[in-house]
């Protein structure tokens, strides 16, 4: 009975809570022909120790475990699977409880125990299944049971644990499999039961290994025991560095108690799982042993055996792949390391054979079957990931080798350490070009239809993520290569005379043959990648009536292909400037043939001599695979950047140094053929043509210019040792006899036949703004723009039919007109901002003058042209600088009367007022308050903000709530609100170190400070607590109060009304323990900054309500932030902040802090517990109080203190918290 069965049991779900539960328990396992009566009896038995551990003792503890191995190992044939691994989980339990109670000898004992069981292989292997189960436990992560233990429990299982006892282990493991290899060599031909046994117990050895491999070690050094005791590091504001390169990069293994999402449910457990663990030195006889790591992948061969057969293992092959990664990447000095540095290299050479020897092997195997059958994803992706982490880890791991005076290089060591370096290398190669020909060979199958159904393309397929893995693994190798070139000659001007004789071994004969090796291979996997693109591109491309719904979701949803696709862009074209002159040459030939192809075809659609069907599915496969070779042409001859100006690669210049002239020079070539690509796109829009143009091709075309023209136009010659005569005359300026300007004009007039022609396609002008932005920020083209007679017109074009184009793009468009005009004459700049001006103001005169504009405002084109002129006027701001800066002040001054009609009358609404608050945000952050030329027009500036500030304030406090808290326009109204009053701070402060030390004159600056106060309440009264509490409104409005806290005390504590400060705590008190790095920091930051005020100037004189609210909330404030900092997974770089703010509240309420503290001590269950709490926080205090930064706030005298300084009380704040964590934090 279903009812019945239920009740049963709930009552065995609490059989752990009876007071004999565990003499109960072991009588049911004896006697009970149940087995979820046995299942739920060992449960209780587990529940039992951990709860009554203390009273039960050590002894009786041991010997229940003993009692419960011994009972395993008698009943391991009878008892059901399910009853015997609770039995020996409880078993491991019991063992972790007691772990650190326990002798070192009978810990030893036991370890010995399991060890003889799991050699001796019996079946089911207890002491095997005991054995992962304790490695689980004390490894931690989400498997690891709740003990109620403090954190240094944990801690001290873990490092008592794992370099003898898990040593041990680990070894009986490699027996098993050893042995368990041998036996199956000598059953080739014996009955399948053998072999199952074989396969089973061969499968729970490689559970161990797995587990071992993966281990995240502690460590002694003490910023990584910190680390360890306090968690992962959060998430940082936007996004952070998540990339596969960032990842890599990092060496650290932190021992953590903490799940990465905070949850405290794992225990140590790496932050880097894609590495492998840095093993110490005493682990180097096992792992560096090269029958052990030859074992790995035979037992690996051998899983592949048992799938032919019945008795396979599921998952037996998974686990030995993911063994072969992990000891494919063994790193670090402790593990190589030796009694000399000649030993060491030794080492490491030795274990790079036999990993290489096995490699090539497997890659044999894998590149001799068929790479797209059903069951070779894993083996494939897991084969690229282990030649990926060997290669990176070995170019990562400096030789000690010297050789002609210099350190071998990493890469050089392998090439002349190993024999087999070369071929290696040489099979890695094949095996990308193969994974790119079985990705072509998918395209060219029935498997296409299978794979676009189940993946969305063959870009999304297994093949092409194991070619990403290659494809890193391979740019690490060339980008090592370019490296140590770059840094050869940096010391080539230092260094004189030879470095010994030319035959002798060096990094420079090694690394040079090495080069033309890559040259050779990047040349196969070039031609590779280049055929797969132009299949992908007849798949991508449809040929029946479908093409308009399918193209318009591919080029108007999904990303752009050089975003999508940039990592792999960026491989080809590492390995194009490998040898440009051959790459080029391909390049610029499949270029110029669709390029002719195309134009041909237009020629018959003029002549009406094929089908139209036909031509239209052969003009959009031209295009896209124009667009790719675009794509790639782009990234071969020129970088990507956006911090620092972007140069010639130095491979491009050499090429382009050889070419005897300048049609030999397939760089500049290909520039021109892009310009010509362009002009022959871009038909006039009354030509039958045009219906037959590309967007998406066009747009790609000047992506591309605006990648290459900002580089290769104008260029400035002392840039550059040497610039080659055909770029000089093709792109050059005139004095220096070359054909820029020209070129730069035919740009021009390309932008403007592109505006007329796709003028409804936002993107493709948005890209064709982006180049004029680009060249604009180039003085000597922008110069060459404003001086060319096409400048006037082109500014002409774009004033007078700026209506035609799409509303988003028009502030980009008058950015880029001011930004270029600012380069031309005075006379010239003056006439362009007059008509700038006079286009803003007709946007909003020719609506709000007009006599009927109330009955008509909500008409949508009235609102839209007034966001027209909104934005324009954005853009404008966005390209200030000294020439037009007291211009836009002016124009500032004469829009704000109408921002005020308009807020007026659209204040109950959300665009407009979105709007006006990005403009003024704009004009806080790009206008220089300092540049106005007396008092009177700074203070006229910051009324001006005020009352704009007012009239929003006014208008939003009567808004319905009808809108959800967190709509997209109402959360941008916020962030733009928060940050003009942000950027007016800074703005307005300059370098001031505080209010009480302006940088202009004082009255200026205190109505400056009345501004940015009122503009703090703004954003209190106009928004509501979910809102602000929204993580990207969170992370600004903290910012804010932190530096309001900073530059504008006392103002704020003068000016803001007592209700806001009551929701500044609780902004504050969110901000805690936040998992967003940003927020977390800066509201350490902003309490550090207001404590330290607050307790050096004080807040006597303020309102009685004020100061209780102050009270009341440092007092929440220091709770929270204790309790953060003593018991969450908090992140170790945000301690010291966190500390200092700790100690800065502790400072203004320290009866509140030893009533926290009592609280605390309240806790422990008995005297040592509390008495070592105690001894932590005296010594703590007397720290405190010794401490020069504490004796250096409290004898400020300053009107404005500085917060403590936090690397003043790192250590005593780290020794306080890692101590005081240990015995608290429980898991």
């Amino acid at each position: 009975v279903p009812a019945t069965r239920f009740a049963a049991e709930q009552q065995l779900q609490e059989f752990g809570k009876r007071s004999d539960a565990i003499a109960a328990g072991k009588y049911a396992l004896v006697n009970s022909n149940v087995p979820t009566a046995k299942f739920f009896a060992v449960r209780g038995i587990k529940e039992a120790v951990t709860a009554s551990y203390a009273a039960i003792g050590l002894v009786n503890a041991l010997a229940l475990r003993d009692e419960l191995f011994q009972l395993a190992l008698a009943n391991s044939r009878s008892f059901e699977s399910f009853v015997l691994d609770s039995l020996c989980w409880v078993i491991a339990v019991i063992t972790k409880r007691a772990w650190v109670d326990t002798p070192e000898e009978q810990r030893l004992a036991f370890t010995q125990t399991l060890c003889e069981d799991i050699v001796r292989h019996t079946t089911p292997c207890i002491g095997m299944i005991t054995a992962t189960y304790l490695i689980d436990e004390i490894a931690g992560g989400s498997k690891c049971s709740q003990f109620r233990l403090p954190w240094e429990f944990h801690y001290t299982c873990k490092t008592t644990f794992e370099n003898v006892h898990m040593l041990h282990i680990f070894e009986a493991a490699l027996k098993v499999i050893h042995r368990q290899l041998q036996r199956s060599a000598e059953m080739q031909h014996a009955p399948s039961g053998g072999s199952h046994t074989i396969a089973y117990e061969r499968r729970s050895a490689l559970h161990i290994a797995d587990r071992v491999l993966n281990w995240a070690f502690t460590s002694s050094d003490e910023s990584k025991v910190i680390a360890a005791s306090f968690g992962h590091s959060k998430g940082r504001s936007g996004g952070g560095n998540t990339s596969k390169a960032g990842q890599r990069g990092s060496s650290r293994d932190s021992d953590n108690l903490d799940d990465g999402d905070g949850s405290g449910s794992a225990i140590f457990e790496s932050e880097f799982r894609n590495r492998t663990p840095l093993f110490p030195r005493n682990w180097q006889s096992l792992l560096l042993s090269g029958e052990i790591l030859t074992m790995f992948f035979s037992v690996y061969e051998a899983t592949l055996s048992d799938q032919m057969h019945a008795y396979f293992s599921p998952g037996s092959t998974h686990l030995a792949l993911q063994c072969l990664v992990q000891v494919s990447g063994i790193r670090g000095k402790d593990i190589f390391a030796s009694a000399d540095a000649k030993g060491s290299d030794e080492l490491r050479a030795e274990f790079a054979r036999v990993i290489m020897r096995n490699q090539l092997q497997m890659i044999r195997h894998v590149c001799s079957m068929d790479l797209v059958s059903e069951g070779s994803e894993d083996m494939v992706v897991a084969t690229t990931q282990m030649i990926r982490r060997f290669i990176e880890t070995q170019l990562e791991e400096p030789s000690s080798t010297v050789v002609a005076n210099q350190r071998l290089h990493s890469l050089a060591f392998l090439v002349i350490g190993i024999p087999e370096a070369h071929e290696y290398f040489g099979e890695v190669s094949k095996f990308i070009c193969m994974l790119l020909n079985s990705a072509a060979g998918i395209l060219r199958s029935d498997m296409l239809q299978r794979v676009d159904d189940d993946f969305g393309d063959v870009d999304n397929y297994f093949v092409m993520q194991a070619f990403d893995e290659l494809a890193n693994a391979w740019s690490t190798v060339i980008n090592q290569i370019r490296e140590w070139e770059y840094l050869e000659e940096a010391a080539a001007g230092t260094n004189s005379g030879s470095n010994g004789d030319d035959k002798q071994v060096s990094n420079q004969s090694v690394l040079s043959s090495f080069t033309h090796f890559l040259v050779t291979t990047a040349y196969l996997i070039r031609s590779e990648y280049i055929q797969l693109r132009m299949l992908m591109c007849e798949d991508s491309v449809p040929s029946n009536s479908s093409r308009a719904e399918t193209f318009s979701i591919d080029q108007g949803l999904l990303a752009k292909d050089y975003v999508v696709y940039e990592d792999q862009l960026q491989f080809f074209a590492l390995l194009a400037r490998l040898d440009l002159r051959t790459s080029l040459d391909r390049m610029y030939e499949n270029l110029c043939s669709r390029c002719n192809a195309l134009q041909e075809e237009f020629k018959s659609i003029e002549s009406g001599t094929a089908g139209e069907s036909y031509n239209q599915h052969t003009i959009d496969l031209l295009h896209e695979q124009t667009q790719w070779i675009v794509l790639m042409i782009g990234f071969t001859l020129c970088d990507s950047g956006t911090s620092e100006r972007v140069l010639i690669p130095k491979p491009v210049l050499e090429y382009s140094a050889a070419c005897s002239n300048t049609g030999q020079d397939l760089t500049v070539q290909c520039i021109m053929v892009l310009l010509k690509m362009l002009e022959f796109e871009l038909v006039s829009p009354s030509s039958p043509l045009a219906a037959y143009g590309s967007p998406l091709l066009v747009e790609t075309l000047f992506w591309a210019l605006r990648r290459i023209a900002p580089v290769y136009f104008l260029l400035d010659r002392s840039d550059y040792r040497e610039v080659s005569k055909s770029t000089i005359t093709a792109f050059g300026s005139t004095g220096d006899g070359g054909n820029g300007s020209a070129i730069i004009n035919g740009v021009l007039d390309l932008v403007k036949r592109t505006f007329d022609l796709w003028s409804a396609e936002e993107d493709v002008l948005q890209m064709c703004v982006s180049i004029l932005l680009a060249l604009g920020q180039r003085t000597a083209i922008a110069r060459e723009i404003t001086s060319s007679p096409q400048f006037t017109p082109l500014m002409q074009y774009f004033t007078s039919n700026i209506g035609q184009f799409p509303e988003a793009i028009h502030g980009s468009i008058i950015e880029a007109l001011a930004l270029l005009a600012c380069h031309s004459s005075s006379a010239d700049h003056e006439r362009c901002f007059s008509d700038l001006k006079t286009l803003i103001l007709r946007s909003f005169s020719q609506v709000v003058h007009s006599s009927d504009f109330m009955a008509r405002h909500q008409d949508a084109r009235l609102v839209n042209q007034l966001l027209g002129g909104l934005d324009m006027m954005d853009g404008l701001l966005s390209a200030a600088n000294f020439r037009n800066m007291d211009a836009i002040f002016g124009l500032f001054f004469e829009v704000q009367p109408l921002f005020e009609q308009l807020l007026t009358v659209y204040g109950h609404g959300d665009e407009i007022p979105c709007e006006i608050i990005q403009v003024m945000e704009s004009a806080a952050r790009y206008l220089d308050v300092s540049s106005l030329p007396d008092d009177e027009h700074m203070l006229r500036f910051s009324h001006c903000f005020r009352t704009l500030l007012r009239k929003y304030q006014t208008s939003a406090v009567g808004r319905s709530t009808s809108q959800s808290d967190t709509d997209i326009e109402s959360l941008s109204k916020i962030t733009s609100l928060i940050s003009a009053i942000s950027y007016l701070v800074h703005n307005e402060m300059g370098f001031a170190p505080n209010e009480a030390s302006p940088s202009i004159p004082k009255a200026v600056a205190d109505d400056f400070g009345e501004t940015e106060v009122f503009g703090l309440y703004c954003v209190h009264v106009t928004a509501d607590s979910s809102q602000l509490l929204t993580p990207n409104v969170l992370r600004i409005h903290i910012q804010l109060i932190s530096e309001m806290a900073q530059y504008r005390m006392p103002s704020l504590i003068r000016w803001l009304p007592t209700e806001i400060w009551a929701q500044i705590m609780d902004v504050l008190l969110a901000g805690i323990d936040h998992g967003i790095y940003d927020i977390g920091h800066r509201t350490y930051e902003a309490i550090s900054r207001l404590g330290a005020y607050v307790k050096v100037a004080g807040i006597g004189n303020a309102p009685a309500e004020l100061r209780d609210v102050f009270s009341r909330g440092f007092k929440q404030l220091l709770s929270k932030l204790l309790q953060a900092l003593l018991f969450s997974p908090f992140d170790v770089e945000l301690v010291e902040y966190a500390g200092t703010a700790l100690v800065t509240l502790g400072l203004l309420d320290p009866s509140h802090l030893q009533t926290c503290f009592q609280d605390l001590f309240a806790q422990g269950d008995s005297a040592a517990f509390a008495e070592r709490l105690s001894s932590t926080l005296t010594k703590f205090n007397s720290d405190l109080e010794a401490s020069d930064a504490v004796r250096g706030l409290l004898k400020t005298v300053e009107p404005i203190p500085d917060p403590i300084d936090s690397a003043e009380l790192r250590q005593p704040l780290f020794e306080f918290l890692v101590n005081t964590r240990a015995v608290l934090r429980i898991k």
